[in-house]
């Protein structure tokens, strides 16, 4: 009987799990929180905790519930739940069981927007690199929007105002709801098939992120960026916003505003046209009076360079140079004939003989005057060097040794004194025909 008194842990569990069961508030449980801890395994379930700053519970949302939600649940996002309270008997513990999940404070679809955005922005489709520019002048244009909504209406009357010449291609196309985005991905692609449309615009007028929720979806998205074509994306009014306005090659804020963009305004162009004509006319008169101008100078020329004219110019100046010719040529013979006069005037008046015999006898003169001034100086400068030389003699050591002395000389140098040599020493005497070598045996100084 004591044995009875205990419980199995599976008994006790299972009492703790019925009293849960029993419990009609744990059947229906709204709770909210922070995500932590969040595991997400290949079978499609998650698991996860909810915390406040007081206490935490163990969460699990199975993957048909997981399927619905329209965001992927992140470690610190805040959430409310929906769900029920039990016992998982395996780990013995209680834990909440969620049936549906949503932000806390922001809603499902906007988590889901910054999501898809965040994960395309990494991809590059909202770049600028891959933006085509749009045609000046377009001439069709197809536009993916409601056939009934007013955004078509504001579109085709924009684009008939500015250019009636332009060609506007309608594909009605449904912008909200669960198959929405099928429709404006299958126009997008059906419109690119073609090779004839020049712009695309794609949108629809204001509304809530759910009622734009169509070109937010990932396939459209992708369609815009991967459209050959340029798309104007115009979706809502100017403060709303899709991503197919980032992937777009232009965003415009409404759809009148993408049909300005579209095509360009035939009274702006008239405008131009006329400025340029008139900027072109003005020009052309400039570049006219400039060339008469020219044509002028050149007429003035060519009259300049006629044969005739030419011709004149050469008989003028044939008649001056004969002219100039003429003169000196008469200058020349009056100066000859003038030099010949002088000439033969010489020849008359003067004796040549006489003059020759003249500068003959002065020459003799003047050679015999040179002889006897050289004689004279050759004389004085050969007296002047005798007596140079009988100084020399006289002052030569040579004249003394001839007059019976000698010159002592050791080493090459003349000795001037006793004490120049000691006894022993070796030295040579000079004579007038010859030298003695001698060596000092004695030495007595004064």
């Amino acid at each position: 009987m004591e044995q009875d008194k205990y419980l199995s842990v599976i008994a006790l569990t299972k009492y703790i799990e019925r009293k849960f069961d029993a419990d009609p508030y744990l059947k229906h449980v709204y709770v909210k929180g922070e995500i932590s801890n969040l595991k997400k395994p290949a079978s499609g379930h998650i698991y996860f905790t909810v915390k406040d700053d007081l206490a935490m519970i163990r969460c699990v949302m199975f993957a048909k519930s997981v399927a619905k939600l329209g965001f992927d649940p992140e470690d610190g996002m805040n959430i409310r739940l929906q769900g029920r309270v039990n016992v998982f008997t395996k780990a013995g513990r209680y834990q909440f069981y969620a049936e549906e999940m949503e932000p806390d404070g922001v809603g499902a679809l906007y988590v889901k927007l910054e999501q898809l955005k965040s994960k395309l922005t990494e991809e590059g489709l909202f770049a600028d690199s891959h933006k085509k520019p749009l045609p000046l002048f377009p001439a069709k244009v197809a536009v993916v929007t409601s056939r009934t909504g007013a955004a078509i209406r504001d579109v085709i009357t924009t684009i008939q105002r500015r250019m009636p010449t332009t060609q506007i291609l309608v594909y009605p196309t449904v912008v909200q709801g669960d198959h929405a985005g099928k429709t404006i991905v299958a126009n997008i692609e059906r419109i690119n098939q073609r090779n004839d449309i020049d712009v695309i615009i794609t949108g629809r007028g204001g509304g809530s992120l759910e009622e734009l929720w169509a070109f937010n979806e990932e396939p459209v998205v992708r369609a815009v960026y991967h459209s050959d074509i340029p798309i104007i994306s115009a979706v809502g009014h100017e403060t709303d916003f899709a991503l197919t306005d980032f992937a777009a090659d232009v965003r415009a804020a409404t759809p009148t505003a993408a049909a300005e963009l579209a095509v360009p305004d035939q009274r702006d162009l008239k405008e131009r046209l006329l400025e340029r004509h008139y900027r072109l006319v003005n020009q052309m008169n400039r570049v006219v009076e400039r060339k008469e101008v020219q044509m002028k100078r050149l007429q003035d020329r060519l009259k300049l360079l006629t044969p005739k004219r030419q011709m004149e110019q050469q008989a003028e100046k044939i008649d001056y140079f004969s002219e100039r010719l003429v003169r000196a040529l008469r200058t020349q013979v009056t100066q000859k004939r003038t030099d010949w006069q002088q000439l033969a005037y010489r020849i008359e008046h003067v004796e040549l003989a006489k003059d020759i015999r003249a500068e003959r006898e002065r020459l003799e003169l003047r050679e015999q005057s040179l002889k006897r001034a050289l004689r004279t100086q050759i004389d004085r400068k050969r007296e002047s060097f005798f007596r140079h030389v009988q100084a020399l003699e006289h002052l030569s050591p040579l004249a003394l040794i001839k007059r019976g002395y000698a010159l002592p000389y050791k080493e090459g140098q003349v000795i001037r004194s006793a004490k120049e040599l000691t006894v022993g020493d070796s030295f040579l005497l000079k004579l007038q025909d010859g030298q003695i070598k001698a060596e000092v045996t004695a030495k007595e100084e004064d």
